[in-house]
């Protein structure tokens, strides 16, 4: 049985230590914008919600959300997955019933092109915008 389980932010160094440190190769994927020591920071501070993906009493996945108050729009934001193999399209469901008991009515995600593949085949996830970047 998939389950989606949020971890308080009092509990951040606890589930480091039970592999929520591997956010960090999640963090590899930005270019530079954040590493897993600073994302613990954030999610030690509450600033973000970290969640634990169980599949029976095997921990598969972590995930980092957020909920951005957008002016016309309130949205879940998946800021950054950690699941190999863990079949993060099980936990969408849930997922999107956090994002509804949060008042949200949009989950958005950024991506790379082979992920954005995965989030639109797997979990219905559909284009909003494109994100580009210039060096200075």
């Amino acid at each position: 049985m998939s389950k989606l389980i949020v971890v308080p932010s009092t509990h951040i160094d606890r589930a480091w230590k039970e592999g929520a440190h591997r956010l960090g190769e999640a963090c590899a994927t930005s270019g530079g914008e954040i590493t897993g020591d600073q994302l613990k920071m954030m999610l030690s501070r509450g600033e973000r919600i970290l969640v634990r993906m169980d599949e029976g009493a095997e921990i598969v996945g972590w995930a980092v959300l957020g909920i951005e108050q957008l002016p016309n729009i309130r949205v879940l934001y998946v800021y950054e997955l950690w699941a190999p193999g863990g079949h993060f399209e099980r936990f969408v469901d849930e997922t999107k019933a956090l994002a509804e008991a949060h008042g949200c009515s949009a989950m958005r995600c950024a991506a790379k092109p082979a992920q954005a593949r995965l989030y639109k085949r797997l979990a219905g996830f559909a284009p909003v915008y494109e994100t580009l970047e210039v060096q200075l």
